[in-house]
């Protein structure tokens, strides 16, 4: 797969003028700001998920399915909102408003497992991302400031390792990954994903995130590559299906918002709880 010089400068033009606003936010800002940020995420992203599922000729419940991730993240950053408690309530929402809003009988079903596919999907990542900045409030073990470090590591480890992925990919690319899923991907550019995952969490380390052992570098960029892989490819086999090659034009250079947030789909949750028992 020869790689495109005109994509890959507007990735490069993106990633800088947003990297260094995401880190003076993520960094210098409290978590409320944070939190404004990933409703936005999460907002846009519902829109996408919608789109993604027009094409499939699904439905999708977009406004229960915001309100539930945005009340998911908001558990992290306020002890008084159970975790539980917001999934509970939100599953009786979602089925309420299936029964009562929702007059196409046939779709309901469909609709309604995809509305929580889309709850999961993009609600969970997006709420350990808060969770991990908000351990700065909370100052677990003493650590206060911990949590602006873990979560630009936690995006520095993807970012490199997606960029490597694509380089290396594109370049020498010639064993398929996983062909009937994404044709594009490829071995070589897997394991590049790995190696720049490490590159990544040393950076972390060097730059800004001292108190990162190298047992923390080796298995946050094993964890956190191996997961973004999966997360990425999970994507791939939705827009696959839905016969998309990106879930919008938001980014340019990099598409849409679902597919900048997939390899963080289980990532983010181990990072957080990798953080909270080992580290």
């Amino acid at each position: 797969m020869a790689i495109s010089f005109k994509k890959f400068a507007l990735r490069a033009i993106t990633t800088l003028i947003f990297v260094p606003l995401f880190f003076w936010i993520v960094k210098y800002l409290p978590v409320g700001y944070f939190f404004g940020l990933i409703t936005l995420v999460l907002f846009l992203g519902t829109f996408e998920f919608h789109s993604l599922s027009q094409k499939l000729g699904k439905g999708f419940y977009s406004v229960p399915a915001f309100l539930m991730m945005t009340a998911l993240a908001a558990s992290f950053m306020v002890p008084s909102i159970p975790f539980h408690l917001v999934l509970s309530g939100g599953f009786v929402v979602v089925m309420l408003y299936s029964l009562l809003i929702d007059r196409d009988t046939q779709r309901t079903l469909e609709a309604t497992a995809l509305t929580f596919l889309g709850v999961l999907y993009l609600g969970i990542p997006a709420s350990y991302m808060v969770a991990l900045k908000s351990s700065d409030a909370h100052a677990f073990h003493g650590y206060a400031g911990m949590g602006a470090d873990l979560v630009f590591t936690l995006f520095i480890v993807v970012w490199l390792g997606d960029t490597g992925a694509y380089l290396i990919g594109s370049f020498f690319g010639k064993h398929k990954l996983a062909p009937k899923i994404s044709p594009g991907k490829s071995v070589e550019g897997a394991i590049a994903n790995v190696v720049f995952n490490f590159i990544g969490a040393t950076i972390a380390k060097f730059w800004f995130f001292t108190r990162l052992s190298w047992q923390d570098v080796i298995v946050i960029s094993l964890v956190v590559g191996t997961t973004g892989i999966m997360g990425d490819l999970i994507e791939s086999m939705w827009k696959r299906r839905a016969g998309i090659k990106d879930s919008a034009g938001l980014i340019p250079g990099h598409g849409g918002l679902l597919d900048r947030l997939d390899s963080f789909a289980i990532s983010a949750p181990l990072m957080y709880y990798y953080f909270l028992y080992f580290m």
